[in-house]
């Protein structure tokens, strides 16, 4: 099996970004010994879709796993959809603010993971890692990276896809007083445990 994990550079007045130093975290410990590539993404809604398409058929893996920071969230989230949309508040790394753009006029509104995240979801909970399966992934650069990673899926059969929002990591410069944080051990071992579930499939 192949593997491809991606996570985002920081944005905004973030210094980093939990999702690129647990997917740096999952590639280098490579606990299983099989062929994990990492690929870093640019928080912007215009080129993050090339980037990932150039990474995708740079690597032409069998999984994608697409990591994500969501510093509200207190538990690792699997996202189950992807919405056909782009609105922020916030601008992009590039200054971009989307009001309400569909990513692309012909094609479906919404696209489901092909992944069967109820499993993936139980086998972390035996792990004891917060977590919880979320059906809304936003309408930021993360929901867009996801609806191109399930187009993708639907012209490559064989590649699966999921994405997870992670909290920011114990000891983040980031983190503010009171902030919900996740210690790294626990989101390395949720992302690991989801990619062992994946393999014996």
């Amino acid at each position: 099996m192949k593997i491809l994990i991606t996570g985002f550079e920081p944005f905004g007045s973030n210094n980093e970004n939990s999702s690129w130093v647990v997917a740096n975290k999952v590639a280098t410990q490579n606990t299983f010994g099989i062929d994990i590539a990492l690929e870093l993404m640019p928080v912007s809604f215009r080129s993050v879709a090339k980037t990932l398409r150039t990474a995708v058929t740079r690597h032409n893996p069998d999984l994608l796993i697409m990591l994500g920071q969501a510093g509200s969230s207190d538990k690792v989230r699997l996202e189950r959809i992807a919405i056909n949309m782009m609105d922020a508040r916030n601008a992009d790394n590039d200054g971009f603010i989307p009001d309400e753009e569909p990513i692309n006029t012909e094609t479906p509104v919404a696209l489901f993971t092909n992944t069967d995240i109820k499993q993936l979801y139980n086998a972390i909970v035996e792990q004891s890692i917060p977590v919880k399966i979320s059906n809304s992934c936003g309408l930021y650069v993360c929901n867009r990276i996801y609806y191109e990673a399930l187009m993708l899926c639907n012209e490559i059969n064989k590649m699966k896809a999921i994405f997870v929002h992670l909290p920011l990591y114990d000891g983040q410069r980031d983190a503010k007083e009171n902030q919900h944080t996740l210690p790294l051990d626990k989101m390395e071992k949720a992302i690991n445990v989801i990619i062992n579930k994946l393999r014996e499939e």
